[in-house]
């Protein structure tokens, strides 16, 4: 098989010191290219964001234009306008068309004018970016999360419909698509009717996410980590908590992620001042700094309402810590109650939390088979194996 020696990947999300603030997607690709330039590849990311910038990371090369809406007012009226008007649908329709053939026309004037060569390029599935990548070149297309399937799925609302046609028009004309867990593909098949995907699960750096020792552990601690969100949870956990209070009183509360109005909402909705001083919020965190605050975790819980997939759930894991999630098809998909896992209803996540702080031996036992699913099933190295057989299957 021809060897892969240059990768472009097109996104809206990409972690670097230019854009701190990204979700699942841009940490993905973060690790991704990384680990791909640690095995002699060259890696070019052009990137749809808040600014336009050049930068070269961990020896990756980040090209970011604006986001065409934002850089065009007349377009975005346009846009904002039609989408309200259901007698402006295909006008609205085609403005995303637009918005995507600007965006192709970027990607090759920056090819052409870099000398630039690829032998394959990946794009997520949300806003139907496939759409701009330019006809000669090979690409894949990994699922993320469209906003078709939150909107379906995970009940999101006001999704613009016409991110919604452009997601369907790439699927219809994609015949290179990596799904990324058993629900993940079953929800895209339904929805789109794609054909032969290839599943391959996300991996994180088990080496990075790893058990730290001497760490001392906060006595009756529940943390939770990711987008402090109504989506993912938050509620769920925090009346599941103030039933844990019943139970033991010294129990305590961390969320590590973006808070959102949840400090205001603990204030404005529980009265009892013990519970409200034991919730506490420690907001966005680098990768250290979360490593070294689930550490300190006697338990960690997942109580989203709806995932992919969760790569957070696999660094909690990979760390050794005992997980309660939520009964969801995707967290189902890699816990085995009790083998390395709880699962909870929505209204028992304190009887399962419970569960880890009385019994020790379940809790350590819980914590080991975590880490060896992990480094068993989602290391970085073997999706990245998988992931460039798949490429080289391509070209």
């Amino acid at each position: 098989m021809k060897a892969i020696k240059k990768v472009l990947i097109v996104s809206r999300e990409y972690k670097s010191s230019r854009t701190p603030k990204v979700g699942g997607t841009g940490i993905f690709y973060k690790n991704l290219c990384t680990e791909l330039v640690k095995r002699g590849i060259t890696v070019h990311v052009f990137l749809i964001s808040k600014y336009a910038f050049d930068i070269e990371e961990d020896g990756v090369h980040i090209h970011s234009i604006k986001d065409i809406f934002k850089a065009n007012p007349l377009l975005e009226l346009i846009r904002s306008f039609t989408g309200k008007v259901k007698a402006f649908e295909q006008i609205h329709f085609r403005t995303y068309l637009s918005e995507k053939k600007i965006i192709s026309e970027k990607i090759s004037s920056w090819i052409k004018k870099n000398d630039l060569h690829f032998d394959i390029a990946e794009i997520h599935d949300f806003d139907g970016l496939a759409l701009s990548i330019p006809k000669e070149l090979p690409y894949v297309i990994r699922c993320h999360g469209s906003w078709s399937v939150l909107e379906k799925y995970f009940g999101y609302k006001k999704v613009h419909k016409g991110r919604i046609f452009c997601e369907k028009a790439a699927f219809k004309t994609s015949q290179n698509i990596i799904t990324i867990s058993q629900y993940n593909e079953m929800i895209n098949k339904s929805l789109f009717a794609i054909k032969n995907p290839t599943l391959i699960y996300n991996g994180i750096d088990e080496k990075f996410y790893k058990p730290e020792e001497n760490t001392e552990i906060i006595s009756k601690s529940v943390f939770f980590l990711g987008n402090v969100s109504f989506e993912k949870g938050a509620e769920t956990l925090i009346n599941a908590f103030i039933q844990l209070k019943k139970m033991h009183s010294g129990a305590s509360l961390h969320f590590i992620g973006n808070p959102n109005h949840y400090p205001a909402y603990i204030n404005e909705n529980i009265q009892d001042m013990d519970i409200r001083n034991s919730i506490h919020f420690h907001g966005n965190k680098s990768g250290t700094e979360i490593v070294q605050l689930i550490s300190k975790a006697e338990v960690v819980c997942f109580p989203s309402k709806g995932e992919n997939f969760s790569l957070s759930l696999l660094e909690v894991m990979a760390m050794q810590k005992p997980v309660v999630c939520s009964a969801i098809d995707s967290f189902k998909e890699i816990i085995q109650e009790p083998v390395n896992g709880l699962i909870a209803d929505e209204d028992n996540f304190h009887e399962k939390i419970n569960l880890i702080f009385e019994d020790k031996d379940l809790r350590n036992r819980i914590a080991l088979n975590a880490r060896k699913l992990i480094e068993s099933k989602f290391g970085i190295d073997k999706m990245v194996d998988e992931t460039l057989r798949y490429y080289q299957g391509i070209i």
